[in-house]
């Protein structure tokens, strides 16, 4: 039996007093950044207000100014708290809601003048 013990034991280290010390301390993982909802919800928003821009421009308009809305608070909070993700993902719903604005705006206009002609 003792020379069953012998083999599964590990060797301790050199110079140590304890058989313990041979092994790693327990690290904990390191905890995941929450990410931000808003941020999300900016990016999504600002997507379908581009596609909606050139569809229906009223609605690209609308979804325009609510991703601009929300990339800007997204961005807001990111840097406030530092341990929240998503600067990224609302600094793009907040430029993609620009070009939705701007697209339908321009969308309107063309449209405008197609029908005055």
């Amino acid at each position: 039996m003792a020379a069953t013990a012998d083999r599964t034991s590990k060797p301790a280290a050199e110079g140590s007093a304890s058989p313990l010390d041979a092994h790693r301390a327990p690290v904990a993982d390191e905890p995941k950044k929450r990410s931000s909802g808003k941020a999300v919800a900016a990016l999504v928003l600002g997507i379908i207000g581009v596609l909606a821009a050139l569809i229906i421009p009223i609605v690209g308009l609308i979804l325009g100014v609510i991703a601009i809305v929300f990339g800007r608070n997204a961005k807001a909070d990111v840097m406030a708290d530092g341990g929240m993700s998503g600067r990224t993902q609302a600094q793009a719903g907040f430029v993609l809601g620009i070009v939705a604005v701007v697209a339908s705006i321009i969308n309107m206009i063309v449209a405008a003048a197609i029908i005055a002609s």
